[in-house]
């Protein structure tokens, strides 16, 4: 329940700007998830969330953008976990389809994993990250540890 939470607050604050907890609550009760004040907090501290400034005034939640190294891995791994969508291979490429917006911290994911051995190098859009593989024996192997990524989520 509360991954299924927290990856719905990432897609709502990823696809429209979300000023407020109260805000957020509402959206999430219109989704029909019923959500605590005090929960939220908690969810919002879990997931980095921190309130930016936009263009003409105002905030909005926004991703925090965290460094690769100690308690942040773990961090990530459960961002990744939450956020990746879909990937597959093609020869040596591996192809990673997220929510919106969330290519960044799926990429810093990858980082964590100090995977020298099998990533060349990666490239991010918005919600496609682009693996560029050692082989195509490399980029099934990464496909092995995001399955193993996405089945502790179940």
């Amino acid at each position: 329940m509360r991954d299924e939470r927290h990856k719905l607050i990432l897609e709502l604050i990823l696809t429209q700007p979300v000023e407020t907890q109260k805000q957020l609550i509402d959206l999430l009760q219109a989704r029909g998830v019923q959500c605590a004040q005090a929960t939220l907090s908690r969810d919002i501290r879990s997931l980095h969330l921190y309130k930016t400034s936009v263009p003409g005034g105002g905030t909005r939640y926004t991703v925090s953008q965290m460094d690769a190294d100690g308690e942040n891995r773990e961090k990530l791994t459960n961002i990744a976990r939450m956020c990746i969508s879909t990937f597959d291979t093609v020869d040596n490429y591996l192809v990673i389809k997220t929510l919106p917006g969330m290519a960044k911290p799926v990429c810093s994911y990858l980082d964590v994993l100090e995977r020298e051995d099998l990533i060349v190098g990666r490239v991010e859009g918005n919600n496609t990250v682009v693996v560029v593989a050692r082989g195509p024996d490399q980029a099934r192997a990464l496909f092995g540890i995001l399955e193993e990524l996405i089945r502790d989520k179940d």
